[in-house]
């Protein structure tokens, strides 16, 4: 019955172990403790991706993406794809996200040479107009220029409580700290919303890049998005950039910086 519900009214349900409402409900408990044990015992950890300019290959700055460490695997960590969608519904990405934004200004602080990052940041936090505040005091009690921390936020959460969205993006600019739209192009309404959400930076969502050089369509879309951010004096990162011919075709197109699939390859610091 509580299967059927779920699914909408006027249908029916043959009861699945795996769909019960009540273990998916001890799941997320669970992984809510585990989520709020990790952040108070360390057991969460940056790792880092290069996005580089098309124009000289050069590295333009860095993207932090968060693991939880395994307790059962030496040295082994657990993938984003497990833990953020849990970290979303019970309320936790809130402190998720506050600790990577910490940790990523701590380590800007200790490495003066180290390039800029990037943090993600979900659109829970739209809802928390202290953020711009807390990630303004943080960059002065850590004494780091904001110029050299970059805000990603994406898009279709952005688009889905655009007021908030615009507000919260706002907020940031005036912190100082460079703001990125993340998955641009996801939304069919994404060119009305450049005036309003006014980002720096606008990362090209993987699914116009993965096939670029056999699908004609996803070539016309790149290059107006491109054509246009340039217009607005915005920069354009590319997704999952895994070959090159990819990487020629979009520095014919002009785009700014790629950023390869591997979100997975991510690594530990190079630092010290």
């Amino acid at each position: 019955m509580y299967q059927a519900k779920a699914a909408g009214k006027n249908t029916w349900r043959i009861y699945r172990p795996d769909a019960d409402h009540s273990r998916n409900e001890l799941s997320r408990l669970s992984w809510k403790e585990r989520i709020v044990d990790a952040l108070e015992n360390d057991g969460f950890e940056l790792h880092y991706q290069g996005i580089y300019y098309t124009h000289n290959r050069q590295l333009a700055h860095l993207e932090a993406l968060v693991r939880m460490k395994d307790p059962d695997v030496e040295g082994g960590c657990i993938m984003p794809g497990n833990f953020i969608g849990h970290a979303e519904k019970t309320g936790k990405i809130i402190d998720l996200d506050r600790w990577v934004i910490k940790e990523v200004i701590r380590l800007l602080a200790q490495y003066p040479d180290c390039p800029s990052i990037a943090v993600n940041v979900s659109g829970r936090s739209f809802d928390e107009p202290e953020l711009p505040l807390y990630i303004a005091s943080l960059l002065t009690q850590y004494a780091v220029d904001p110029k050299r921390l970059l805000v990603e936020l994406t898009e279709t959460s952005a688009v889905s409580d655009l007021s908030d969205a615009q507000r919260f993006i706002d907020a940031l600019r005036s912190t100082g700290c460079v703001v990125c739209l993340d998955d641009f192009g996801v939304g069919f309404a994404s060119f009305a919303y450049l005036k309003q959400l006014k980002a720096d930076v606008l990362k090209i969502d993987g699914l116009f890049i993965r096939d670029l050089p056999n699908d004609r369509d996803s070539q016309i879309f790149v290059r107006g998005m491109v054509s246009i951010a340039h217009d607005m004096g915005k920069t354009t990162i590319a997704e999952f950039v895994e070959s090159e011919t990819i990487f020629n075709m979009l520095l014919e197109f002009g785009v700014d910086q790629v950023q390869g699939l591997a979100r997975s390859t991510a690594k530990k610091p190079p630092w010290p």
